[in-house]
């Protein structure tokens, strides 16, 4: 089948991109609705776009350390744009179906499904990673000595809940190490740039979701403002696939013809 009679439908299909991100979202909108905490589509409208991410950026590092052919870089680029997309859309459906008011602070009559289900998600998420690049990529000295410089800093000086502050700790440290590897990548230290930039982006996107996840179960979800969140998410990955796979012009593309 093709769009249009000239895209394949299956450049679009990823079973094991769909059942990543998928499963994560549904676990936690579920376990949220039945606990009687934030409705199930809220939820998903929140979650779907930075487990997307988090997925896409995972996969696109593993095959980015050890891609060896450069005609294959579009479609790994592809790949990895794949794994947003089912994230987006199902933030899409959520702001549709669960509208796009934000989100109130709302104690569960249990927490305890929300807290399982943010396992299942982590546990998940963990899996996707250790899969594409290996787990021990993320316990490198310099991610762990941002983030725990930047979590100390967060939590000693807290204006919020603690879901809300490693939130809000987790895109500034990936803030950092997204720049210290684009410096390390331009002083022509290359592997090592993408695993601190890349890597760093994905680790604190797995505290974001994780951090997300729980406040729905200690009622502090207000305090996150997950739709302004996704969308700095959103830019800082933007800003990161550019600097590294930024596709050759429209002209040049022509010129080569």
């Amino acid at each position: 089948m093709n769009l249009g009679d000239t895209i394949p439908i299956s450049i679009f299909m990823d079973i094991l991109s769909l059942v990543v991100v998928g499963v994560g979202c549904l676990v936690v909108s579920v376990a949220s609705q039945m606990s009687g905490s934030t409705r199930g589509f809220v939820v998903l409208r929140d979650i779907g776009l930075p487990l997307g991410l988090l997925g896409a950026l995972a996969g696109a590092l593993g095959i980015s350390l050890n891609a060896s052919d450069p005609a294959l870089v579009y479609h790994y680029t592809a790949y990895m744009l794949v794994t947003a997309f089912y994230g987006g859309v199902l933030s899409g459906f959520g702001v549709f179906l669960g509208g796009q008011d934000p989100s109130k602070n709302t104690k569960p009559d249990s927490p305890v499904p929300i807290y399982l289900a943010t396992l299942v998600t982590f546990a998940v998420a963990i899996w996707a990673m250790d899969s594409a690049a290996g787990i021990k990529l993320y316990f490198s000295p310099v991610l762990l000595g941002v983030f725990a410089a930047v979590g100390l800093l967060a939590i000693t000086t807290k204006k919020k809940s603690l879901t809300g502050t490693l939130a809000d700790a987790s895109l500034f440290a990936s803030m950092l190490c997204v720049m210290i590897g684009l410096i390390a990548r331009f002083s022509d230290y290359v592997e090592q740039g993408l695993r601190i930039s890349m890597g760093g982006l994905v680790l604190g996107l797995l505290v974001y979701v994780c951090a997300l996840c729980m406040s729905y179960g200690t009622g502090a979800q207000a305090e996150i403002n997950a739709q302004r969140k996704n969308w700095h998410w959103l830019e800082l990955t933007g800003f990161l696939v550019f600097m590294y796979f930024a596709p050759e012009t429209l002209r040049e593309v022509l010129q080569s013809q």
